[in-house]
């Protein structure tokens, strides 16, 4: 009994032990399994935090970069009031652009980049990099941007032509690093010791480092929205409408270089269309196959030479159940040209992003900013016995009496013996034809004026305008084609005078209208009419895209707006691929010694081509203005912002600016406008760059 007993409490102490030491190896696991646990959130925590850190670093670093281009605009004005707003004119030709700073050459839509030292020009303002290179400046663990990486968004000309790797051009440098201290980026020379240390993390110490940044800029605005330009093949009716521009979906973007001597192919430029315009133009074939036809090229034409539309916008046409559709991002445009081989290169010169304020430059109202440019389309309103006659009073200060029209003025209420000086902010058409060319007399604004309404009319009666200078009461007279003109008293056209008779497509063609009997207004030279180019539109919308930067460095992208173009109205060809390439050549010449102020300087830009046919006659010569003027501007600062943060700090080991270690990292493309003449951000767009 006593065996029996002693061997009971045995084995229930055997099955307790049993019990206790399993408690304790899944207690043990529990154990390890919290700390695994908290382990891994610690350690996730810490990387969220880094990641947010570097977010907000990048973010920060945009929000510097952003406001020194301002301050740049600031330091580089004189300026003056108008109501609430502030008006920035530039001193001098030389601050309508952004300064360059830490730039090559070879690589034309490079603005500046952080650099060490910045020698930026005054207005421009220092990037306050340090002498530590984003490249050749390995971190402490390993970390560094490689050229490659920095050439990601193919802006800068690809070293090897042949490939679609990023690698940039020798000449790139790096940009080198800002360091980002507890007050803001500062220039460092070296770690330093003790508490003013780069790594001493006393709090009080404002020289120690949380993070740091590399940027670089470009002249987004220099290049072609691929938005809105480009047309495809077969080309819609050249000699009637590819070949006039006035919109830059008219650019041909044959003229943008790939691989050696060769050039972007239309397929290529079919897929981008049919992508972009599927619904609008109804190609036939599918993607990335698509066949461009008479009825899609005029469908084509029809949308994009729509004087109101904003091209900021897709068109909510719906085809197939599809739509047209816009590239939201560089990299979404990098993405869809991954598959046309040997195209990587023709990335250098297209945008995804770009606005313009659609309002004149040439200069400042007496009381106010112009508060746009007066349409070309208002002129359909001038005919006889006018259906809406209280219109063409408001716009042109016209008033129709039985075969003649008298000239009041918008607020007058009887013939007027001058042009009322510019009041207010919307002028009428005669008042800007006045106040663009220094105000003339009467009788010369009164005759270009009615000389341009015979060129935009189509019949052959030439507009007589009658205002106040007599007894008899004075008269002006347009120019139309007949020998013998009706009325009579009318001028007879010189020998071979181009009367258009229909509407205008583009400013420029604003030089075939008459300022005397014998001459034209002069788009072909630096001159007193140049400035109708800025007063003027042939699209109203505002803010528009698809607008170039008159002052970028990159030639293949005026050669595309150029190409193309009819240097006669009776031509049956446009200028070639080598004359554009010529002509833009040239134009980048002069306009890189004086930047064009305003659209006013096309005139002076169109006397750089020294080749035929830019030489041969007046209407030759201004071939530029009417491939230029429409689509150009110089008052946005068209920017795309390539930044790349990092979150970290100096070990207490670091010895030297390139010891950093970093713990997270971000990179954004910031695409931002910004008007030179009012320092407001038009609008902006940020990319998130994932590599």
């Amino acid at each position: 009994m006593c065996c029996l007993r002693h061997s009971t409490i045995t084995r229930t102490r055997g099955v307790a032990l049993v019990i206790v030491l399993a408690f304790v190896v899944l207690l043990a696991g529990i154990v390890v399994a919290y700390l695994t646990r908290t382990g891994t959130d610690r350690q996730l925590a810490q990387e969220t935090f880094n990641e947010t850190s570097s977010d907000q670093l990048a973010r920060a670093a945009l929000d510097i970069i952003v406001a020194d281009f301002k301050q740049e605009i600031t330091n580089g004005s004189t300026t003056s009031t108008a109501g609430s707003a502030t008006i920035y004119a530039p001193s001098s030709n030389a601050t309508i652009v952004p300064q360059r700073s830490g730039t090559q050459a070879a690589i034309p839509n490079l603005i500046r980049r952080s650099v060490s030292p910045d020698l930026i020009s005054f207005p421009g303002v220092g990037s306050r990099a340090s002498a530590v290179n984003s490249t050749t400046d390995v971190s402490s663990n390993g970390r560094f941007v490689s050229l490659a990486r920095w050439n990601s968004h193919y802006l800068i000309p690809k070293i090897n032509l042949a490939d679609d790797t990023s690698d940039p051009v020798a000449a790139f440098v790096a940009p080198d690093w800002v360091l980002l201290s507890r007050i803001g980026p500062s220039i460092q020379t070296g770690v330093d010791t003790g508490s003013i240390a780069l790594n001493n993390r006393l709090v009080t110490n404002a020289n120690y480092i949380i993070g740091r940044y590399a940027y670089a800029v470009y002249d987004e605005g220099g290049l072609l929205d691929i938005n809105v330009a480009g047309f495809p093949s077969p080309t819609p009716a050249p000699a009637t409408i590819a070949g006039r521009k006035g919109a830059i979906a008219f650019a041909d973007l044959t003229a943008l270089p790939t691989t050696g001597s060769s050039f972007v192919s239309n397929t290529a430029i079919n897929r981008i269309i049919g992508w972009r315009n599927y619904a609008t133009v109804q190609p036939t074939g599918a993607f990335p196959n698509f066949t461009f036809n008479a009825t899609s090229g005029s469908a084509f034409a029809t949308y994009f030479l729509d004087t109101a539309r904003n091209f900021g916008t897709v068109a909510t046409t719906v085809s197939g159940g599809r739509t047209d559709q816009a590239f939201v991002s560089r990299a979404q445009l990098i993405q869809l040209r991954a598959d046309i081989a040997g195209s990587a290169n023709m990335l250098q010169y297209l945008g995804t992003f770009s606005r313009d304020q659609n309002k004149p430059t040439w200069r400042i109202a007496p009381t106010a900013p112009l508060a746009n440019r007066f349409a070309l389309a208002k002129l359909a309103e001038v005919v006889p016995s006018p259906p809406n006659p209280a219109a063409v009073k408001a716009d042109f200060g016209l008033v129709w009496k039985s075969d003649h029209w008298e000239y009041w003025s918008a607020s007058g209420s009887a013939e007027q013996s001058s042009i009322p000086a510019i009041t207010g902010p919307s002028p009428d058409f005669f008042q800007l034809l006045s106040y663009g060319r220094s105000n003339p007399l009467i009788a010369e604004t009164l005759t270009i004026g009615a000389s341009l309404i015979d060129q935009y009319d189509a019949d052959n009666t030439t507009t007589v305008i009658e205002y106040a200078g007599g007894p008899p009461p004075s008269r002006a007279y347009g120019m139309e084609s007949l020998a013998v003109p009706t009325p009579s008293p009318a001028p007879s056209p010189p020998a071979g005078a181009v009367i258009l008779n229909r509407p205008f497509r583009n400013v420029g063609e604003f030089g075939y209208a008459y300022k005397t009997s014998t001459a034209t207004l002069d788009f072909k030279s630096n001159n007193l009419d140049g400035a109708l180019l800025d007063l003027f539109t042939y699209n109203t919308a505002n803010p528009r895209p698809g607008i170039v930067s008159l002052n970028t460095r990159n030639s293949s992208v005026l050669a595309a707006i150029i190409k193309g173009a009819l240097p006669t109205e009776a031509a049956a060809m446009g200028i070639t691929n080598a004359q554009a390439t010529s002509a833009a050549t040239s134009i980048i010449s002069a306009s890189t010694i004086q930047p064009a102020m305003g659209r006013q300087d096309v005139s002076r830009l169109a006397s750089a081509p020294a080749s035929a046919p830019f030489t041969l006659n007046e209407e030759n010569r201004e071939t530029i203005a009417r491939a230029l003027a429409e689509v150009g501007q110089t008052r946005t600062w068209g920017l795309l912002i390539d930044v790349i943060a990092q979150s970290g700090r100096y070990p207490p080991t670091a010895t030297s600016l390139a010891n950093f270690v970093v713990e997270s990292e971000k990179r954004y493309w910031l695409h931002v406008a910004i008007d030179r003449f009012t320092g407001e951000i038009i609008d902006q767009q940020l990319e998130a760059v994932y590599e």
